[in-house]
């Protein structure tokens, strides 16, 4: 019974000490094993989130909820079209505006008129998903959504993200209206 007693664990809470910056100080404690821990299919190519061939043709890569809102307003701001419709519009989204006998391209020219109010929400939300207290939630078959509580925030047309996760790449399904 006694033996019992004596049983535990070891549990290391921090790999890092004040000493670790420092060239030749030692540590009984194991360096941590650097990498990657994001699955492959949500790493970021070395090049980055926008990479232009020598063509000029360019890819984007949204691997999360904030590079999605940096294409949003970068395609907006450079008065992108083509490589919004291409490659930031949701294809769920194009094939509703197709179904209704209207171009996708209609999705730019409204976000760009309300490009304010885009870089408004972006404010509140400012490191996409990674913005303290921000969560993403699904919202049906490989769809989520970022929203910031639209409660205190009434003044905001639109309080939060919807985008569908295709080909490997998050894409916008549309803005979450406030009320």
């Amino acid at each position: 019974m006694l033996l019992l007693a004596g049983c535990g664990y070891e549990r290391i809470v921090s790999q890092r000490n004040i000493l670790s910056g420092i060239q030749g100080a030692e540590s009984q404690i194991p360096a941590k094993k650097q990498g990657n821990t994001k699955p492959a299919i949500f790493a970021v190519p070395e090049g980055g989130i926008r990479q232009e061939s020598e063509d000029g043709e360019i890819t984007l890569y949204a691997k999360s909820f904030s590079h999605l809102m940096t294409h949003i307003a970068m395609t907006l701001e450079n008065d992108e079209k083509e490589l919004f419709v291409d490659q930031v519009l949701s294809q769920v989204t194009k094939d509703e505006f197709l179904e209704r006998n209207l171009d996708p391209g209609l999705a730019f020219d409204e976000l760009k008129s309300r490009q304010r109010e885009i870089f408004r929400l972006f404010h509140f939300m400012p490191m996409g998903e990674y913005t303290p207290g921000l969560v993403v939630q699904p919202v049906g078959r490989q769809t989520f959504r970022l929203a910031i509580d639209g409660s205190s925030n009434r003044e905001l047309r639109w309080i939060g993200i919807d985008a569908v996760f295709e080909k490997g790449n998050y894409r916008l399904r549309w803005f979450v209206n406030n009320g």
